[in-house]
């Protein structure tokens, strides 16, 4: 959303709500790249736009939408796409970056030169065109030769989750990798493009914070691997007893955070049977479950995509009036009862 202030009166102001490209007719290679190969700042650094609709693959007839060079040297792959959806940019992108990751300066100074008279009617030579490259790469004592990691830039409406946590685990791995949304606001006759670099930025933080609760969980399951289940510790031992109430509460996914122990969507009470499904009654429809299947049943019920969250140890994630985790007590007990033998 834009807030747009009149000049004649600063005190109000009017709320702009994004558009779309398709309703607005914007099309992705005739606008959209046109404008970023005229203003490559609007990704979010100084870019060398070095080709556009480069098609020169072997055996190949794709068309990377724009090549540029950072001010390191390096490669940038910018991949364009006007939808929200952006499906299958990631692969798209990393297809070009691995076709062009042996390229050597002096293959690119043609297409670069193709370029500058084509977009620019800038009549160079070749070595004119290399002192240019040479002067972009300002973070280099020396630019002689052109990286063989090239960078990829994807650019789009909007990212669906998917891509960005493809994004974010190719980064992990060595991969740089950035996504930025640019989302278009018409105000009046005008349409105003506001862009907005979405990896590496917030996103990135709830990934990683996923990745390491992960971690700890599956370090938490390892460790009790031995013992017996988790509530028949608990049970038997008489630390939980029918009708205590526990709740749905550590190592969530971003897409499932109870608000309060009142939502009865993530509590549950224990049942004190001993059986494969009998284990604790969900408050929220008052049927008997494993306290596993049950967590199962929440984070599939609650994914917005109905994703299958595979295989699960339901008492990391439920916890007691107290906040300890059901694992955590049952390791409690089971080491107690170890020393004492």
């Amino acid at each position: 959303m834009l807030l747009v202030v009149p000049d004649r009166n600063p005190a109000t102001f009017i709320k702009v709500e994004s558009d779309r490209f398709i309703s607005l007719n914007i099309w992705e290679r005739r606008h959209i790249q046109e404008w970023i190969r005229q203003a490559p700042e609007v990704l979010g650094e100084d870019l060398l736009v070095v080709s556009t609709e480069f098609n020169r693959f072997k055996n190949s007839d794709d068309r990377l939408d724009i090549l540029a060079l950072d001010r390191k040297g390096n490669l940038v792959i910018i991949e364009l796409k006007r939808d929200g959806y952006a499906g299958f940019a990631d692969l798209q992108a990393l297809r070009y970056a691995a076709m062009v990751s042996s390229m050597r300066l002096e293959i690119l100074l043609p297409y670069y030169i193709t370029y500058q008279r084509q977009a620019n009617c800038h009549d160079i030579d070749s070595d004119s065109a290399l002192e240019q490259l040479r002067e972009f790469v300002t973070e280099k004592e020396s630019f002689e030769e052109l990286s063989d990691k090239p960078r990829i830039i994807l650019c789009s409406e909007g990212f669906s989750t998917e891509l960005t946590t493809t994004v974010l685990w190719l980064n992990q791995h060595g991969m740089d990798i950035s996504c930025v949304s640019i989302k278009p606001h018409k105000v009046g006759e005008q349409i105003i493009i506001v862009p907005n670099k979405i990896i590496p930025l917030q996103e990135a933080k709830q990934y990683l914070i996923e990745i390491q609760q992960k971690e700890e969980a599956k370090q938490q399951v390892n460790s009790r691997s031995k013992r017996p289940t988790t509530m028949k510790v608990l049970i038997e031992s008489g630390r939980l007893k029918s009708g205590d109430k526990i709740y749905l509460s550590r190592f969530l996914p971003a897409y499932l955070q109870p608000a309060s122990r009142t939502d009865l969507r993530y509590v549950a009470e224990i049942t004190g049977k001993l059986g494969k499904n009998d284990n604790v009654r969900w408050l929220n429809d008052g049927s008997e479950y494993s306290i596993s299947y049950l967590t199962h049943l929440i984070f599939l019920t609650y994914h917005p995509n109905n994703q299958h969250p595979g295989a699960i140890q339901g008492g990391i994630y439920w916890v007691t009036e107290t906040g300890q985790s059901l694992a955590e007590m049952a390791d409690d007990v089971w080491a107690s009862k170890q020393i004492l033998q």
